[in-house]
């Protein structure tokens, strides 16, 4: 990381620690955790605390180390929505993001991840939804940058090994859902029609919702809907009818042969993927009776 950089977090920390009462902490995220910035990269925080300042007191904390002339976000609390509330802003030239969640936000929804209990909340920003287990997945890779109480620490703990009730909850609902459409005559008939309009939908979050099993198979958390074909590139398991095809699944031909032939790869790697299903949740349920 450049010296520039660094410097902009440490003064960030610093004035990300302030928008918050009692005990708190936070973590880079995005490029920067992951170490894949570059230049253009915004920089992501992660605040967690027990209490957010009041929404005046910390807009005027932000608007006063903003950048001229450009106008910050921030949500009314840090839980403000189900993912916490929000903190965005211009720092020197520097998108800066920030996700801020209260610890007891934190506990309720790492404590359901961990026993497998999660939710899928539609969301316009996430083609399939957003996951509630992404609480975990994120621990898994954002880097502490203030931490004195341990809070971050405890969590990442907690994250260190794929639970086996997580796993197991997220390769039967989202077989579940990827079972929904393949065998269906209303897709069929909609092939025949090349109804476009109906076919693409199903086919996309299909497609994601078996990729939300390959995960869970290979006990890989989830981070995001970005750069997912790596991701999937780098899995020791995965099947190889949709890695191959994803362009063509993904793509929308006016074609009632090329049409049956996506539902055809869906249907081959629905099966694959059952087999392998079936195994890993009778490894989660050996797992939990152990």
């Amino acid at each position: 990381m450049d010296e520039n950089t660094q410097r902009k977090i440490d003064e960030l920390t610093e004035l990300l620690k302030q928008t918050a009462n009692g005990k708190c902490a936070i973590a880079l995220a995005g490029a920067h955790a992951k170490g894949t910035a570059d230049a253009a990269s915004d920089i992501d925080f992660y605040l967690f605390a027990q209490e957010a300042k009041p929404y005046e007191e910390r807009k005027q904390l932000i608007c006063s180390a903003a950048d001229a002339g450009t106008e910050p976000w921030l949500d009314l609390s840090f839980d403000a929505t189900p993912w916490g509330g929000t903190m965005d802003f211009m720092y020197r030239g520097t998108p800066i993001e920030t996700t801020a969640r209260t610890i007891s936000m934190m506990d309720r929804v790492v404590t359901d991840c961990l026993n497998g209990k999660f939710e899928i909340i539609p969301a316009t920003w996430t083609s399939n939804g957003y996951y509630t287990f992404i609480y975990l997945c994120e621990l898994s890779f954002i880097k502490p940058v203030w931490d004195p109480d341990g809070i971050l620490a405890a969590y990442q703990q907690k994250a260190a090994v794929y639970p086996a009730p997580l796993r197991r909850s997220i390769i039967k609902t989202f077989m579940e859902r990827a079972n929904t459409w393949i065998d269906n005559f209303h897709y069929e008939s909609a092939v025949r029609r090349a109804d476009i309009l109906f076919t693409a939908p199903i086919v996309l979050h299909t497609v994601m919702d078996m990729i939300q099993v390959i995960f869970a198979l290979n006990r890989v958390y989830f981070t995001g809907d970005k750069k997912l074909e790596a991701a999937l590139s780098k899995m020791e398991y995965c099947p190889a009818a949709l890695r191959s095809n994803l362009a063509f699944l993904l793509s929308t031909p006016r074609d009632p042969e090329q049409l049956d032939l996506q539902r055809q790869l869906l249907r081959q790697v629905r099966d694959e993927l059952c087999e392998k299903a079936e195994s890993a949740l009778k490894e989660c349920a050996d797992s939990l009776s152990a």
